[in-house]
């Protein structure tokens, strides 16, 4: 009884020490959470009673973009590997066929078999390795095919005369067809490339005596027009510019073995036909815009040689009257696009270019050249469309070059117009360049310098021209008059314009004028003269002078 007794009173004692400690805890969970409340109430009453203020935006960190590794086995083993094969494969079959003829094994007939047949194989086989997704392997075999039968029908016409030359045109261009076909059930742009190769360079596979130019240009552009809007429908870019290259290609081939410039017309047609269907293009498609701007420049400069080269002066003359025409209201009607209108003005000014060259009599010529291109520079002032400064210096420099070549003979003729016009054009290019342009001291000082060194070369033609019965004496007391006078002129700019570069030049060109009268002229003049010159330096000197302390103080 003591025992259970004990026991009891035991377990009692454990039961109110347990519920001690549960009470402990309790209040302890009861003041943290007082706590918390009062936290948050402090917290709420001081966001309340503060002035709302703008949250910052914090910009999520950019997430690093992983770049993807390249698979180089795929890429080798997969994608060049096949290509390069097929060719290895193709070089083979044609050393093959040519043992067999050097051995005797077989004939014509069957040569030509064995090529149509392995071109099915590689046809078959790529088709079904097409249909289990190994598709580079499957286009680089179809590729293979066009070749194969370019080939056979070849040794056909040419070397075994099995056929005649309509059948194999024929043949030819079925082949072609098959590769269009097939460049467009695979969607495969490798084909397509093989496709357009052969294509371009059929005609050449087909022997002739007497070739047809006319119906050779008009198979060349119907290629060329389905391949390149096929090319631009489906955004195939290599197509696309292969096409042009190639159609210029063909015909320049012919023109270098063809000294005649028989079709040359037919020619020039097509490569109009060709510029106008791309400008179309870029006025229609979506492929990228300045890639598209880049050919129509190039070709359009490619389609002037060959009106220059296909055509006599009237109807070379109508053809640039029309691109000027043309290209001017293109550049008017997409004057808010600035890429569109940067393609059209340019085409446009070279049109320009072109027809002055074709249409102004050479007297003329240079003072137009230059008055457009400094015309084309005020264009690059203003958009600052590089094109245009590259078409400017381009025209300036050569024409500006050859005017300088050219002495002046007569004071009223088209060389004097022409120093003049040039002088005139570099001083308004200084002035533009130096108002617009960032290097404004390298601009005054290259610029001044030049124009000073045309002024005195200018000048001194015409005192000789004036002077021309003269005593020599009287025509170097000129000539040095005239650099003194343009040394004033100089100085008296640079004073009036705060220029220190023009007053630098003025005082240069009078010691110039200095070392040439001691230098050369001193022997040959009288004493009279000398005294005269000396004079006249020394006052000159002593007015620069003075001004100079005047304006120091």
């Amino acid at each position: 009884m003591d025992n259970s007794n004990q026991d009891l009173q035991t377990k009692v004692e454990k039961l109110e020490e347990e519920v001690k400690e549960m009470k402990k805890q309790i209040e302890f969970l009861l003041h943290s959470k007082e706590s918390t409340n009062m936290a948050k109430q402090v917290n709420q009453h001081k966001v309340s009673s503060a002035k709302p203020q703008k949250t910052p935006v914090y910009k999520q960190p950019e997430k690093r973009v992983e770049i993807e590794k390249v698979d180089y086995e795929a890429l080798i083993f997969q994608k060049w590997l096949p290509r390069f094969f097929i060719f290895i494969f193709i070089l083979g079959v044609m050393w093959g066929f040519k043992a067999a003829s050097d051995y005797g094994v077989l004939n014509k007939y069957a040569k030509v078999g064995i090529g149509f047949i392995i071109a099915i194989a590689l046809y078959w086989y790529g088709n079904r390795q097409m249909i289990k997704k190994r598709v580079t392997l499957g286009q680089s075999l179809i590729g293979g095919v066009l070749p194969v039968l370019f080939l056979t029908t070849f040794a056909m016409h040419h070397l075994y005369q099995m056929i005649g030359s309509t059948m194999a045109l024929t043949l030819l261009i079925v082949w072609v067809c098959v590769g269009f076909y097939s460049m467009d059930k695979y969607k495969s742009e490798v084909i397509g490339m093989i496709s357009i190769i052969g294509a371009v360079f059929v005609p050449y596979l087909v022997k002739s005596n007497s070739p047809n130019y006319l119906f050779f240009s008009i198979y060349e552009t119907a290629i060329y027009l389905c391949f390149m809007f096929y090319a631009t429908v489906k955004k195939y870019k290599f197509i696309y510019f292969s096409s042009v290259i190639l159609l210029h290609l063909s015909y320049l081939i012919v023109a270098l073995f063809n000294l005649s410039m028989n079709g040359f017309n037919y020619f020039a047609i097509s490569i109009i036909v060709q510029h106008i269907s791309l400008l179309v293009l870029l006025l229609q498609s979506k492929i990228a815009i300045r890639k598209q701007i880049l050919i129509l420049h190039t070709s359009f400069i490619l389609t002037i040689g060959w009106v220059f080269s296909a055509y006599e002066d009237q109807t070379r003359t109508t053809i640039l009257v029309l691109f000027c025409v043309g290209y001017l209201l293109l550049s008017i009607l997409y004057k808010k696009k600035s890429d569109l209108f940067f393609a059209f003005s340019t085409n446009f000014l070279l049109a320009f270019a072109f027809f002055c060259l074709d249409s102004i009599s050479g007297d003329l010529l240079k003072t137009v050249l230059i008055i457009q291109a400094l015309l084309t520079y005020l264009f690059y002032i203003k958009y600052r469309d590089l094109l245009k400064l590259i078409i400017a210096a381009m025209t300036f420099i050569p024409v500006g070059i050859s005017i300088l070549t050219v002495p002046i003979e007569s004071l009223w003729s088209f060389e004097t117009m022409n120093w003049v016009v040039l002088i005139i054009a570099l001083i308004a290019i200084v002035i533009l360049t130096y108002k617009n342009g960032e290097e404004k001291q390298s601009t005054l000082i290259s610029g001044s310098l030049v124009i000073t060194i045309i002024l005195i070369a200018l000048v001194t033609q015409i005192v000789q021209i004036i002077m021309l019965n003269q005593s020599d004496n009287t025509i170097r007391l000129s000539i040095n008059i005239s650099w003194i006078l343009l040394s004033i002129v100089a100085m008296s700019l640079g004073n009036l314009k705060k220029f220190k570069v023009w007053t630098y030049i003025g005082i240069g060109l009078l010691l110039l004028t200095l070392g040439k009268l001691v230098l050369i002229d001193l022997p040959n003049i009288t004493l009279l003269v000398r005294a005269g010159l000396f004079i006249l330096l020394g006052l000159i000197g002593l007015v620069i002078s003075r001004i100079f302390f005047k304006g120091k103080q």
